[in-house]
């Protein structure tokens, strides 16, 4: 059996969530309608990027991903409104929201069905700085090494600078699609053989 990643990490902006945060004119509050859609404060909606909803769903649900941890690393100026826009959107076996309206200003999973994309990550690195920071304190707080990491993101820049740690590192220049999930998944596991 191949081994899976004992930490997944994804950038927000422009990888897992359009538009990037700072694009926004109205930012946190944010909401979410009855279709699961989320809207900020001004009625701007902001979309989960192409297999970003079906990946985070599976890591969520998949007892094979039970030992895998979920990360979110971002260089956001705006960590105010990253975390309440997380807490929105809700990942479940049915996806969309379940019970109406609902705003990510509070805490707790905002359903009675499902979880948040907050309430799945055991590690938030979300604010301005360099990804070796972010990564570091997580490798501090987690324990997990370098070699046992796969990151999402879709800036060129930060997987090189990342991959240096020895993180595997996907660059996904149009957000998490399927191929590159894919991709990282295969890459991981070629890095994991070579290192046998």
């Amino acid at each position: 059996m191949t081994r899976l990643p004992k930490l997944i990490a994804f950038d927000l902006d422009g990888t897992l969530w359009w538009p990037e945060m700072y694009m926004l004119d109205g930012g946190a509050p944010f909401r979410r309608d009855k279709s699961g859609a989320v809207f900020d404060k001004r009625n701007e909606r902001i979309e989960l990027m192409g297999a970003s909803e079906a990946v985070l769903r599976e890591l969520a649900t998949d007892p094979k991903w039970r030992d895998t941890e979920i990360a979110y690393v971002s260089r956001t100026e705006y960590p105010e409104w990253a975390i309440p826009c997380l807490k929105t959107f809700l990942v479940n076996n049915g996806g969309g929201a379940e019970g109406g309206d609902s705003n990510g200003s509070g805490s707790g999973n905002g359903s009675k069905d499902g979880r948040n994309l907050l309430d799945i990550s055991s590690y938030q690195e979300i604010y301005p700085g360099s990804k070796i920071t972010h990564f570091k304190k997580i490798h501090k707080d987690s324990g997990v090494a370098y070699e046992d990491m796969l990151f999402f993101d879709n800036e060129k820049w930060n997987c090189t600078e990342c991959s240096r740690l020895g993180i595997v590192c996907v660059y996904t220049p149009r957000g998490l699609t399927k191929e590159a999930w894919e991709r990282g998944l295969a890459d991981f596991a070629t890095a994991q053989a070579s290192r046998q």
